[in-house]
């Protein structure tokens, strides 16, 4: 029973969540599963500093060191989507983010998408880090 259930959690769903999925990428439509289907509903607070150095190409295992399983159903091998609910801390609160990776047919990562929106402009490292000026010799 305990190998069925390793088994369904590593393959999950074969079929895209999102819309036109090609083999390198690219989607029509990006669809987030529905929070109620979260399988870690908790979600992470993600190092930011991690967050920054994502990019295109990066693969599943670093995302696992990273931040751990997909937090929704979509098992781990054998799917081109990832999910995750991640939390900082912000003006005093905590604000929510939804983060989704989607992976092309060699299972390298090539597109990463923030809901709402405001979470990617804000994280963006092009946005929040500034390049170090360069000193006079």
């Amino acid at each position: 029973m305990a190998a069925l259930f390793a088994m369904a959690v590593l393959s999950g769903c074969s079929a895209p969540l999102s819309e036109g999925l090609t083999d390198s990428g690219e989607v029509r439509q990006v669809v987030f599963p529905p929070m109620s289907s979260a399988t870690r509903p908790e979600g992470i607070f993600p190092d930011r500093t991690v967050l920054y150095e994502i990019e295109p190409g990066v693969r599943k295992s670093h995302l696992l060191q990273w931040f751990g399983p997909p937090h929704f159903s979509e098992g781990i091998a054998g799917v081109r989507e990832w999910d995750y609910i991640f939390h900082f801390y912000s003006g005093g609160g905590i604000t929510t983010c939804r983060y989704k990776v989607i992976f092309d047919s060699a299972y390298a990562a090539r597109r990463f998408h923030w809901r709402p929106d405001e979470c990617g402009q804000w994280l963006s490292p092009s946005l929040t880090r500034q390049k170090p000026a360069d000193t006079a010799r």
